[in-house]
């Protein structure tokens, strides 16, 4: 797209980080070609605005026939914008009542995320189901059975065990075949290690200190 008065689309910042129409005001262009392999690319730097609160921001966007689609044969270019947008920040849970392995494990796990690392995040997933697993001191030759194992002894229900194996299957694909979850995958997986969190260590504190002032007062 190198053309001025043109349209793209741009995530603003300032309209809540999604895509948004954009005026390209500006447009500077570069080509390159090297004849001996017949390829050729460039790059169009664009200065844009946005349709909706007019933040001015500067896109940049590569081409290459190296990047060609070998079935639609149609070029996927490069897009750059800046500033960046900034990543929307997930709050962690309060982690003073989890084991420290779990904690920090979790806490990396949510800084991951953050930070725009997929793979580390999935990664993170997986490795807070081992850490559980290996605070509650069950058994199984691999993950899939530790978790089995959790139910066994009572401390999950089976829908809350297949809820982890989820977790597995995403942390798996991250780290054996460095698949990049999705956002809402990730998303999704935090909240339910989260709640799962809460279901094994905060809850059953909190009763054990309600039945403690109970029966404190017989």
């Amino acid at each position: 797209m190198d053309t001025e008065n043109a349209t793209v689309r741009v995530p603003c910042t300032e309209c809540g980080g999604e895509l948004r129409n954009h005026e390209v005001l500006r447009v500077f262009s570069t080509h390159w070609s090297d004849g001996e392999n017949f390829e050729q690319g460039g790059t169009h730097f664009q200065i844009c605005r946005c349709k909706g609160c007019e933040h001015i921001r500067f896109r940049e966007e590569s081409w290459s026939t190296m990047e060609r689609d070998p079935e639609t044969g149609e070029y996927d270019p490069t897009i750059t914008v800046y500033p960046e947008v900034a990543r929307s920040e997930r709050k962690a849970i309060e982690i003073f009542e989890l084991p420290k392995s779990v904690s920090r494990i979790y806490s990396e796990t949510v800084v991951a995320f953050n930070a725009g690392a997929p793979i580390l995040a999935g990664a993170g997933l997986r490795a807070i189901v081992e850490a559980i697993c290996i605070d509650q001191k069950v058994s199984g030759r691999n993950l899939q059975e530790r978790i089995d194992d959790l139910v066994a002894k009572g401390m999950l229900a089976k829908p809350q065990a297949e809820l982890l194996h989820e977790e597995r299957y995403i942390g798996n694909a991250a780290l054996h075949e460095i698949l990049p979850p999705s956002t809402e995958e990730l998303d999704d997986g935090l909240a339910i290690v989260e709640g799962l969190l809460s279901t094994i260590f905060v809850l059953p504190r909190h009763a054990a200190r309600i039945r403690a002032k109970r029966e404190g007062k017989k």
